[in-house]
């Protein structure tokens, strides 16, 4: 019954469930070094707020006992704690029976008639009727992105990790599993592979940890290789209360992707294609997030990003020399000991990298447009001809800033540049400030 605390042996594994949601602004409940024994002892239910409440009757009325909150279950006023758990929290989501996503602020369920349904009033020939029309209801990753827990930074890897999960809020009710979805108006459906949105990569992604095998390659990448792109691109668009926790929030699926998929992952990226996804872009140029992360890395931007990785033959640079071998096996800005508790910074110049290519000053000005940028420059070697370019800038830049272009990857009647300018910190050292996609005519490589 909930209210009384059972203390657990260390080798009890007990079901339970997990609830995902959103804090909103005031702070809930929690856990902290003055509450622990008291709560050890007693919850009092009273106290809880609705959203925690609910969740207590679901996950009773599912038939399981225990639950997963992160305020009651983490020390919020205990760092070391916070760091610990923290980092586990890809398991805990992964190994619970049942994830309970409460969608919208406030509540898991919500006063008035559901909106899977609405009552139609018609008369004819004198008589009166009531009917039911159901609504067809959006796109269930489309609706999971237009709600308040869709946009929050941890809770992605949650959706993605739990094997099951109900969610609940104003627009009605639904269930996603890797077999498929249901809600209010329709019964199971299955979902196809790679659909696009936290939930939509629970199937996909379940399938490469039961080392099902996808032997379909797109040129020289795998399919675990597009995967780990996408889910960097839907998770760089949520929002995080602390921008330095951006690694963090994913670390959990990251292990899990690397233990699945056999890939290294150093700064977000896979080592072993490192030089192909360097040209990944950003959505706005909002600035670095100070984590210490290398401007090279999409974990430096404040904005959403789109990943992607160009062919090998198609490659204009290329790498002299990778990051520290070491860093590829582990999380990328924290080391963990044997517990898994985080215990150090790594310096971003630890992941510094260095690539060949043929460099090209070029003057920054702007234009109409948030993305569009003009360069002056001339293409001789290349047997360019520059038109304006597509760019997008991961900092703002003052017109007038020179900047130097090297290129990165062609494509048909394209090529793509990484565009740089002096680090500040160090002599013969550059700092990414975003990429150019330039129209080439008589393109000669």
């Amino acid at each position: 019954m909930w209210g009384s605390t059972d203390t657990l042996g260390a080798g009890s594994r007990p079901g339970y469930c997990t609830l995902s949601h959103c804090w909103g602004q005031t702070q809930p409940i929690k856990l902290t070094k003055k509450s622990y024994e008291s709560f050890q002892e007693n919850i009092p239910f009273e106290l809880l707020p609705k959203t925690f409440a609910d969740a207590v009757h679901i996950s009773l009325n599912l038939g399981v006992p225990f639950l997963w909150i992160d305020s009651l279950c983490i020390c919020q006023d205990d760092q070391g704690d916070w760091l610990a758990e923290s980092a586990r929290m890809g398991d805990i989501y992964a190994n619970g029976i049942c994830n309970i996503a409460a969608l919208d602020q406030g509540a898991c369920f919500f006063e008035g008639p559901t909106p899977a349904s609405e009552a139609l009033y018609f008369s004819t020939r004198g008589k009166h009727y009531l009917a039911t029309k159901h609504i067809e209801p959006i796109s269930h990753d489309d609706w999971l992105k237009n709600t308040a827990l869709g946009k929050r930074g941890w809770a992605f890897q949650e959706l993605v990790l739990s094997p099951r999960t109900i969610f609940y809020g104003a627009g009605g009710i639904s269930w996603d599993c890797v077999d498929g979805t249901a809600d209010e108006v329709h019964s199971m459906r299955a979902r196809l592979p790679y659909t696009r949105a936290a939930a939509g990569y629970k199937r996909t992604f379940a399938q490469f940890q039961r080392s099902i095998p996808f032997p379909i390659q797109h040129r020289d990448r795998s399919l675990h290789d597009i995967l780990w792109s996408q889910l960097v691109s839907e998770y760089s668009n949520t929002v995080l209360s602390h921008e330095t926790n951006k690694w963090l929030a994913i670390s959990g699926l990251a292990r899990r992707y690397m233990e699945s998929s056999g890939r290294r992952l150093v700064a977000g990226f896979h080592y072993d294609h490192l030089l192909e996804e360097l040209a990944w872009w950003s959505n706005t140029s909002a600035g670095r997030v100070p984590n210490g992360a290398p401007t090279w890395s999409w974990l430096s931007c404040k904005s959403g990003v789109c990943m992607f990785a160009a062919n090998r033959d198609q490659m204009l640079a290329s790498m002299v020399a990778l990051p520290d071998e070491h860093l590829a096996t582990r999380t990328w800005h924290t080391m963990y000991n044997s517990l898994g508790i985080a215990t150090a910074m790594i310096p971003a110049t630890s992941c510094s990298i260095k690539i060949s290519g043929h460099m090209r000053p070029f003057c920054f000005s702007a234009q109409e447009g948030p993305f569009h940028r003009s360069f002056d420059a001339e293409f001789e070697t290349y047997s360019m001809e520059a038109d304006t370019e597509r760019v997008w800038m991961d900092v703002p830049l003052a017109d007038g800033t020179k900047v130097w272009g090297v290129p990165h990857s062609w494509s048909f009647l394209k090529f793509d540049m990484i565009l740089l300018v002096p680090a500040s910190h160090a002599q013969d050292c550059w700092q990414r400030v975003g990429v150019c996609s330039a129209h080439a005519y008589g393109y000669s490589r």
